[in-house]
């Protein structure tokens, strides 16, 4: 495995968790205070994922050296830690937890006939996601692979072995030759169901991954109900799909 994509291969937030840092989410990035004192940035998605920057001392380092220079972690055994799967779960997932309808998702006004459908609820007894609305999560073919939960801060909590960049929420649901729309926000998706729309949703990531990528590039019209950057960042990357997109 080359270097720059082993980089790819680490969750970012664990990793700096696994250091002891504290950091502060901005947009795409982590700020937190490095080894020389000053508050630096990384990166936690893109191309330069886990590339380091200290704007005052103007040096370049990466999650990689910095582990090494903190801990003494070598880069195998920040991985082994730290990384995220790469290959789709193949197999349907051997955990059923029981979705209950909650105080939360009233007042949300969420569809209670809608989410007992999808499998969204809060998990009855003591489990990872406990605290959560938790959204039953299905591969492009109908497979049930996970569970992912939000707290209502918007905190998410889902099993190591799920990795949201190879999926989009209720993707199997949808007809490809119809209008998709495309949003961050899970419950905004539930509500565009509900309100007959074909939604999915890229669970709250800051961008769309080269998979996600690939499964809209199977839908002849899409939707981005994004704003600011997030357009920017959108258009460059579909502007290659054969498909017709809009955003709203």
């Amino acid at each position: 495995m080359k270097y720059i994509e082993a980089l790819q291969t680490v969750d970012t937030e664990k990793a700096l968790a696994v250091l002891g840092l504290e950091v502060k989410r901005d947009g795409s990035y982590f700020h937190f205070t490095s080894l020389c004192g000053h508050d630096s940035v990384i990166r936690y998605h893109g191309e330069k994922k886990n590339i380091i920057f200290c704007p005052t001392c103007k040096v370049g380092n990466n999650i990689f050296r910095l582990a090494k220079e903190m801990k003494g972690i070598e880069y195998k055994d920040l991985i082994e830690k730290t990384s995220i799967p790469q290959k789709p779960i193949e197999e349907e997932l051997n955990l059923n937890y029981t979705l209950e309808w909650c105080v939360e998702m009233e007042k949300r006004e969420l569809n209670q006939e809608l989410c007992k459908r999808l499998g969204v609820g809060k998990p009855k007894g003591k489990t990872m996601l406990s605290g959560t609305i938790a959204f039953t999560v299905h591969n492009e073919h109908g497979l049930r692979v996970a569970y992912f939960g939000l707290k209502p801060d918007g905190t998410k909590k889902f099993h190591q072995s799920f990795n949201p960049e190879l999926y989009l929420y209720n993707y199997h649901n949808i007809g490809p030759t119809e209008e998709v729309w495309i949003t961050e926000g899970m419950f905004t998706c539930l509500k565009m169901i509900d309100s007959g729309k074909q939604a999915v949703c890229n669970f709250g990531l800051p961008y769309l991954s080269v998979k996600q990528y690939q499964l809209l590039s199977n839908c002849d019209r899409i939707t981005f109900q994004w704003f600011g950057d997030k357009r920017d960042i959108a258009y460059s990357n579909i502007a290659n799909l054969k498909t017709f997109y809009r955003f709203v």
